[in-house]
């Protein structure tokens, strides 16, 4: 049992013999963060009717990030159908694996019509983007071959990290590892996520101290197969074309996003994650912080062919080819140049999707065929089954049938 003590804003949880958990109290919203448990909780008060109360639409406010705003009815989207979607978002949870979606945010003709936050977030708070930042990375790639004449998809990439030059000798398969492998995540390099006792997996990655350059941690790795023969989900695959990206650009990473990417499409705060010395870098397979309204207009370049309201970003050529099917990750041809690809039926129609997603239920997904993409994030960090039901159930039963 312990006792709450509370000063000002801060609320502490005190128990003789133990360490106080100290939470924030602000806004009516109380949040605490826990050893051993990713992200922040966030606990609100609720009505006597144990759920908030009816859902009321507003127009997404323009708060000077480049979004125009306008209804969802304007944007031909059915605002019952949306209203039963944050009702189940709002549902009062029954368990830890409940659902726990922090905000959603749909545009559609190139106008923001849906901007909402649940279990405490709020629209000025930059949120974990896990995984998601994995499909950023090969934009990066593509604006950086689109400024260097010497760089294109099938380069391979050994000759571009002339410092490691032993990492490639024990295997002469390793010269044939192109850019586009590590994009389509096929290099064959023994770099499973999904494999514990995988020797590359990103944890172990992360937690070994014998290779702190974690570029050369992953030129070292052995080959299991054949480059361009078979995807495994691998992070340290794209993370090394973080690598790429700064000796083609001739800049740190950083301040190459900034230039191209940040400051044009007008983001707000956002933070990248650093590798540890001595490369010091910007890990680019997943883990920054992004407002959701900033990471939305990441999909959008896709429907206005590059651009963000009018300036080019990147090449129209490029989107075209990270769309397209490259591997086969969790399917038959679902993976393109970092981008998930998908196909729902829904009302007998088949639309098809390009999205990135990230662990937790950090989602973005781009309709062409509905000019609409949606951004979804949330805190169900290694609930798997649970996430997924976003992309399988909510989804499709909800936002694309409102589109409809």
């Amino acid at each position: 049992m312990r006792s709450v003590v509370v000063s000002g804003g801060e609320v502490r949880l005190h128990k003789d013999g133990s360490a106080d958990l100290v939470g924030r109290l602000a806004g009516g919203v109380l949040t605490f963060s826990f050893t051993d448990y990713p992200g922040t909780f966030a606990f609100q008060r609720r009505p006597s009717g144990g759920r908030d109360s009816a859902y009321i639409y507003h127009v997404p406010i323009r708060n000077g990030d480049g979004w125009t705003t306008g209804s969802l009815g304007d944007a031909g989207l059915n605002s019952a159908k949306i209203a039963a979607l944050v009702d189940v978002i709002q549902a009062p949870a029954t368990s830890v694996a409940s659902p726990y979606i922090q905000s959603l945010q749909i545009a559609r003709h190139g106008q923001l019509v849906l901007d909402e936050y649940f279990n405490g977030f709020s629209s000025d708070r930059p949120h974990d983007m896990r995984s998601a930042g994995k499909s950023v990375t090969t934009l990066l790639v593509g604006k950086v071959i689109e400024g260097n004449a010497q760089l294109r998809p099938e380069s391979p990439i050994y000759p571009l990290f002339p410092q490691y030059a032993a990492s490639a000798d024990a295997d002469p398969r390793k010269q044939s590892i192109t850019i586009a492998d590590l994009m389509t995540m096929s290099s064959g390099y023994a770099c499973d996520d999904n494999d514990d006792a995988s020797p590359g997996n990103e944890d172990t990655m992360e937690s070994q101290s014998e290779k702190p350059d974690w570029y050369k941690f992953t030129l070292d790795l052995p080959l299991l197969y054949d480059p361009g023969s078979r995807a495994v989900y691998c992070s340290a695959g794209i993370n090394l074309l973080g690598g790429i990206v700064a000796r083609g650009s001739g800049r740190p990473l950083t301040d190459f996003f900034y230039e191209n990417f940040a400051a044009p499409m007008q983001f707000g705060p956002y933070a990248m994650w650093l590798t540890p010395p001595p490369l010091s870098t910007a890990y680019m397979g997943g883990g920054d912080y992004f407002l959701p309204r900033d990471f939305l207009k990441f999909g959008e370049l896709f429907l206005d062919h590059g651009q963000w309201n009018g300036k080019p970003i990147i090449d129209d050529d490029w989107l075209v080819a990270s769309a397209k099917a490259h591997s086969s990750l969790n399917g038959p041809g679902d993976y393109g140049y970092g981008w998930h690809l998908s196909t729902y039926t829904v009302g007998g129609l088949s639309i098809k999707a390009i999205s990135a997603g990230g662990n937790g239920g950090q989602l973005l997904f781009v309709f062409p065929q509905l000019d609409m993409t949606v951004m979804i994030t949330a805190a169900n960090y290694g609930q798997y089954p649970m996430w997924q039901k976003f992309v399988t159930n909510l989804v499709p039963d909800y936002i694309i049938a409102a589109a409809r």
